[in-house]
């Protein structure tokens, strides 16, 4: 019985093995996959500016795709190296070396650990074709892939395989491209010391790097020599001459300018359709990209104490949508702050850089930029619970028109305004703007769309604010302006969107009257501001929750302009805001992007319809309002009825919506109209006598000003304020201001324009 059985076992153990055999020369056997070599020869990639200067040029690529050896020949002393190196008997084994095998297992048994392989180069051209994980059983399949290449293939085109896609280091694949790479010539023409260079790298390419290990990459091939002398490939005379011919390496440095653009691109070619091309002619402009760059490192510098490590900007030719400048980082190469992070095509939160689009829907759908919104407290109900929504300088305005809402980038008013267009209606418009990334739901995001809760990239934030320059219309970014195939015939360039209208002209046209408005930005950030140029620029920044991200974007007529800083780890700013991080950042690359231009008028107010109105109300300007303000409007549009909020008996009259905000600053039992009649003084409002103000060090000092709000006599044209320090501050209507939060006493004086003494003092104080 046990005979049998183990009799059995035996049947059963031959049986195995002969199907195991029968299989394996079964997939020996079969014909090679089509797709298993078929790969289109990487001609050497040539990547240019607008001018034709390179920029970058490719010889390998990651996935092992290279430029291979000229004609398919194999220049004799490559193939002498690398089969000495590599495989000495490579002529006639099958795939797999038995001697080498046993030697292998001889000596890694002995060792009690893998001191030895046995890899031949169809071994070793398998493992590039059809990964597998180190282990006894990867290695098993790739001997199996090495004598099915072997069965199938001459020797010499399993050789040419191999040598065309052997890792060479520093991202290089292949003998050619290496021989370029580290000796700028072709490999038919390398000596035999550069030929065992490359082949004594084969192995171990970081560890035997010229350029990072040159003693390394030297023992290498003077190893590598001598077994070219065993084999008899090279006399003794031959290899020490070789071994002590200098060997010419080409400096590290290559052309690699704008690493950002071209690396996206690269990234991008079977989508793009340019896999083959041999030449592609990008639209940067190399002056105006090399400014830009310089511009970014020295503006970090000034920010480093804030903690913004790092800035991305891009500038758009809004002609014709032409990518002309292109910065992903300030340092491609620098790990240590993420440098190789794009912060063109990141996707980050954008803030207040997305309000226009909402602004803009506004307008087209009645609104005005006299309409009052509502700056007061609200919460809203949404289904992550309630929300309530807070001002930047943490405060409440009461009635505020459209354009000040807007310019002063009121976060409350945005939300309110959002809430009664709709978050789906605001969501539809950015996507049709072009920003793609918005793919979740309204319901998602909710009325914090219009503060950026949605991930954006710069490069759609300016390809949308483009369309605003452009009255609406949205077109596609070009980065490539012509792609050329090996033989030079010009390769089709896919367009990435279709142009098309995402916003009415006219709407369009009043939004931009309103984004370069210096006068409305200065109650949130002075007069003297980042956006304030020597043209006029319509622009908007945003600031992520957290002090995380800063945006800023813009455009002239000719010019669209965004900006992004920040750190790529996510590390906070410290007291920066958009206005104060990618606000100086923004106005010296639009500076540098108009150079040379003479920028033509954003608008033409002559089209729109004037009317004086009352800073509070928004209407028309009444006899009982104490002072005006000119606004524009598409025809038609202006408000028809006078202001309702001063009434004739002097009163002020907000409306219930606004009682409390007039409770708070000190309105609603104030009889306006009765100042200036005898008896009646004028006074603050703000700051009030005694009040106190907490500067906190976090915050950006722009966002910390002394808010200062004045009841003035009835029919004052022009007030002035005098500071402790004898500083004169001309206070026009409505007679609101913001001083700088300076810690201290403070004293303030009002005064009338050629008054003999103040009509009204208050003192305060900052710490």
């Amino acid at each position: 019985m046990r005979r049998f059985t183990l009799r059995g076992m035996a049947r059963a153990v031959a049986v195995a093995t002969a199907l195991l055999v029968v299989g394996c020369v079964g997939f020996i056997a079969m014909p090679l996959p089509g797709a298993l070599l078929s790969r289109e020869a990487l001609s050497s990639l040539v990547i240019t500016d607008r001018t034709g200067q390179a920029l970058r040029e490719v010889l390998s690529r990651e996935d092992g795709r290279s430029v291979g050896l000229a004609g398919g020949r194999i220049p004799p002393l490559v193939r002498a190296a690398f089969i000495a190196a590599e495989d000495q008997r490579f002529s006639w084994h099958p795939g797999v070396d038995g001697v080498a095998v046993a030697r292998a297992a001889r000596d890694n048994v002995k060792a009690g650990r893998i001191v030895s392989g046995a890899s031949t180069i169809p071994q070793q051209l398998a493992r590039r074709l059809v990964p597998r994980e180190r282990s006894w059983w990867g290695k098993a399949g790739e001997a199996l892939w090495a004598l099915r290449l072997t069965a199938h293939l001459p020797k010499d085109r399993v050789l040419l395989e191999y040598l065309d896609r052997v890792p060479l280091g520093n991202s290089t694949f292949g003998v050619e491209a290496a021989a370029r790479r580290y000796f700028g010539r072709p490999a038919e023409r390398l000596s035999a010391g550069q030929a065992a260079l490359l082949a004594g790298m084969a192995r171990s390419p970081a560890r035997r790097d010229p350029f990072r290990r040159p003693d390394a990459a030297v023992a290498g091939m003077r190893g590598v020599l001598a077994r070219m002398v065993e084999e008899g490939f090279l006399t003794a005379e031959e290899a020490r001459l070789a071994a002590e011919t200098p060997l010419d390496l080409t400096p590290a440095e290559r052309v690699f300018e704008v690493p950002h653009l071209t690396t996206a691109l690269l990234q991008r070619l079977p989508q793009l359709g340019l896999d083959g091309a041999t030449r592609i002619e990008t639209t940067i402009d190399p002056a105006l990209q090399a400014a830009v760059e310089k511009a970014i490192i020295e503006e970090l510098r000034g920010l480093a104490e804030r903690r913004v490590g790092e800035a991305a900007a891009i500038v758009l030719d809004n002609a014709t949508g032409e990518v002309l400048a292109y910065v992903g980082s300030s340092d491609f190469l620098d790990e240590a702050k993420g440098g190789q992070n794009d912060g063109v095509r990141s996707l980050r939160q954008p803030g207040s850089a997305l309000k226009p689009f909402a602004y803009g829907l506004a307008l087209s759908k009645g609104f005005t930029p006299s309409s009052v919104l509502a700056d007061v407290e609200v919460h809203l109900a949404t289904p992550g619970g309630s929300y309530v929504p807070k001002n930047y300088d943490r405060r409440v305005h009461g009635p505020v028109r459209l354009r000040a809402a807007l310019a002063a980038s009121y976060n409350i008013p945005a939300v309110r305004l959002t809430d009664a267009l709709g978050p789906e209606q605001v969501l539809r418009v950015l996507r049709e703007a072009g920003f793609e990334s918005l793919t979740q739901s309204a319901s998602h995001y909710g009325v914090g769309i219009v503060l950026g809760n949605g991930d954006v990239t710069l490069r759609e934030l300016a390809r949308a604010y483009r369309g605003l320059a452009r009255g609406g219309v949205v077109g596609p970014v070009k980065e490539v302006r012509a792609a050329f195939g090996p033989a030079g015939a010009p390769l089709r360039i896919p367009v990435e969107l279709e142009e098309h209208r995402f916003l009415a002209a006219r709407p369009v046209e009043l939004l931009t009257d309103v984004l370069a408005d210096e006068a409305a930005r200065a109650p949130a950030f002075g007069l003297d501001n980042a956006l304030r140029m020597r043209f006029r620029v319509a622009a908007k920044t945003g600031t992520s929750r957290a002090h995380v991200d800063n945006w800023a974007a813009g455009f002239t007529r000719e010019r669209t302009v965004a900006v992004w800083v920040g750190n790529f780890d996510g590390t906070p700013m410290r007291g920066v805001s958009g206005i104060t991080g990618a606000g100086p950042v923004f106005a010296r690359v639009m500076s540098l992007a108009m150079r040379g231009i003479r920028a033509a008028p954003l608008v033409d107010r002559s089209r729109f319809e004037a009317a004086a109105i009352c800073p509070l109300s928004g209407e028309r300007a009444g006899p009982n309002c104490p002072g005006a303000l000119k606004e524009v409007y598409l025809p038609g549009t202006a408000p028809r009825h006078d202001c309702t909020m001063h009434r004739s008996d002097g009163a002020l009259d907000v409306g219930p919506a606004y009682l409390a905000w007039a409770q708070a600053e000190g309105l609603a039992s104030t009889s306006v109209g009765a100042q200036g009649r005898p008896g009646s003084r004028a006074g603050f409002i703000l700051p009030a006598d005694g009040d106190e103000f907490l500067v906190e060090p976090e915050l950006p000092e722009s966002a910390q000003a002394v808010p200062v709000r004045v009841m003035a006599p009835a029919g004052a044209k022009m007030l002035e304020l005098r500071t402790e320090d004898g500083r004169r501050i001309e206070l026009p209507p409505p007679f609101v201001t913001r001083l700088p939060a300076v810690a201290g006493e403070r004293r303030l004086e009002l005064w009338a324009p050629g008054g003999s003494e103040p009509l009204a003092v208050t003192r305060y104080r900052v710490r």
